[in-house]
């Protein structure tokens, strides 16, 4: 059996820029984060850990690649 035609799965996480509600600063997190991200200037909590995939309390402003 060729196995030319069976394609390679895509990760269905990634990196994303992410803006912070409070002071609007840029930062890269990682969209399944295990741990509880706060922002660089302000503190202000940007990510919360989930089972799967992390709550983002910030504007997503898209894929960092």
């Amino acid at each position: 059996m060729k196995k030319d035609h069976v394609e390679i799965p895509k990760p269905s996480s990634k990196f994303q820029k992410v803006n912070c509600n409070e002071c609007g600063e840029l930062q890269i997190i990682y969209s399944h984060a295990s741990t509880q991200i706060a922002c660089n200037s302000c503190g202000n909590t940007i990510s919360e850990p989930t089972g799967s995939k992390a709550q983002i309390n910030g504007k997503i402003s898209g894929s960092a690649e």
